[in-house]
């Protein structure tokens, strides 16, 4: 685990500086925490890595999220002893384009949270709306990638999960979203990170609420292929697509493009496993 060695005196100061990696915790000894570092950033010190033995799963602010198969009851108690969450539920999925959680609760009780991730803050209630940490560092090449000023649109905004890093960036956002609950969230978000200057939000069907031309385009979802068609009608030369889904979807892209007559660059990359046989992916379209 790569860290800083900070004075614990300065702890409040640096935790909301993007480098930090909330979601591991500090190792303190004496007067000096050794703060987990984020990937891409410098570090003053390597530590080994202390995992606990047994199956993963995701802090999601105050709440804990099982993912896979459902835990049992002494995970469930190891976990709740070991964090005291305000609750544990095992995540099944989600449905259709709202993208809503299919959750069982396992323990305690589950309302609003405030999620920490690379400097940014996410309000949110797990049972109502997903969130994905498995992403991050999805959503970290992406601002990397922003030019300061570029007109971008996510089509399948939610609560902000690529809207956010993008405009702290330097993007100009349009942020489409359908889901009424996710659009509550965003827009608490952009308001909580000060960033309304540069996000414009608009709810409904991303296919007929696109509008305007773009530098970049964000479609994080697994069946964004499927809606191409309305993305490619609001590029120009040297736009760039982001089209998540699973497995390869290369061949699904190159049928909507020759159907728009236009040509392009593709760059293919797995973003994680998301179960047996089945990757995330994300393929980057470069408008010729």
């Amino acid at each position: 685990m790569n860290v800083r060695e900070i004075p614990c005196r300065e702890m409040k100061k640096i935790l909301s500086d993007p480098w930090v990696d909330t979601s591991r915790k500090p190792w303190v000894s004496g007067d000096i925490a050794y703060v987990p570092v984020q990937k891409g950033y410098s570090y003053t010190l390597t530590l080994p890595e202390r995992r606990r033995k047994g199956r993963g799963y995701q802090k999601i602010g105050s709440i804990i999220a099982f993912h896979g198969e459902q835990p049992g009851a002494d995970v469930i108690d190891e976990v709740r002893n070991l964090h005291h969450p305000q609750g544990i539920i095992w995540y099944r999925g989600h449905h259709g384009e709202m993208r809503i959680p299919d959750i069982v609760l396992l323990y305690g009780e589950v309302s609003d949270t405030i999620h920490k991730e690379s400097g940014l803050l996410y309000h949110l209630n797990p049972t109502k709306v997903m969130f994905s940490q498995g992403n991050r560092e999805e959503k970290q090449r992406i601002a990397n990638l922003v030019k300061p000023g570029e007109q971008i649109c996510d089509m399948f905004a939610g609560i902000g999960y690529f809207t956010l890093p993008m405009a702290k960036a330097g993007g100009f956002i349009h942020a489409l979203e359908i889901n009424p609950d996710a659009v509550h969230y965003l827009e608490k978000n952009v308001r909580e990170n000060a960033l309304d200057s540069r996000i414009r939000i608009t709810m409904g069907d991303c296919r007929k609420t696109i509008t305007g031309t773009y530098d970049r385009i964000h479609m994080g979802y697994y069946e964004a292929a499927g809606f191409l068609d309305a993305a490619l009608a609001h590029v120009k030369s040297g736009t760039v697509l982001h089209v998540h889904g699973i497995g390869d979807n290369t061949t699904e892209i190159q049928e909507h493009l020759k159907t728009f007559g236009l040509t392009a660059t593709l760059a293919h990359r797995i973003i994680k496993k998301i179960g047996p046989g089945k990757v995330h992916t994300v393929t980057d379209v470069v408008i010729s």
